[in-house]
């Protein structure tokens, strides 16, 4: 577990907070500049089952708003993208939503890219990109926490625990 916890820090967070660091003198001798940056719906909501890689996502964004707030007055802006399901290749030939196993329906990586590129090109400061139910969740838990984070308490947090750790073994 312990080797897992640093390996999921060490590329979510670390890996990308040390690229930042190497880039950014080069945008503010430019000027300014934009990092885009991919991050999950799982830093946004609890996640059952996914407590380590949720903080990581958590740390990154927040890591990034924090650069914003820095940076803007300096030309640098950064867009957060939290998406939440993506349809992926499994490497079998098959398509992540083509497993029976997955309930949950999956934004296709081409509409993620391009609903990405439109929210950079508004400079929006964060984008949401998911399909219902994972978008309801999300302004839940950040519009009315107490009723969002009851509702995840509610609603299947036992069974989806038993579903990531399936997904693990």
């Amino acid at each position: 577990m312990k080797f897992w916890v640093q390996t999921t820090f060490v590329v979510n967070v670390f890996g990308t907070i040390s690229l930042t660091k190497l880039v950014t003198p080069h945008m503010l001798k430019r000027g300014g500049g934009h990092f885009v940056v991919i991050s999950s719906a799982a830093g946004k909501v609890p996640s059952p089952g996914q407590a380590i890689y949720a903080a990581s996502t958590h740390a990154l964004q927040d890591y990034f708003h924090s650069l914003r707030s820095e940076f803007y007055q300096k030309g640098i802006k950064v867009t957060v993208v939290c998406r939440g399901p993506i349809e992926t290749p499994n490497g079998t030939g098959t398509s992540t939503s083509e497993d029976k196993n997955s309930p949950e329906k999956r934004v296709s990586s081409e509409r993620c890219a391009e609903l990405t590129i439109i929210a950079a090109s508004h400079n929006l400061k964060e984008a949401w990109i998911s399909y219902q139910p994972v978008l309801l969740v999300m302004y839940l838990v950040q519009y009315m926490p107490s009723l969002g984070l009851w509702l995840m308490d509610k609603v299947g947090g036992g069974k989806r625990v038993e579903v990531a750790e399936k997904k693990v073994s």
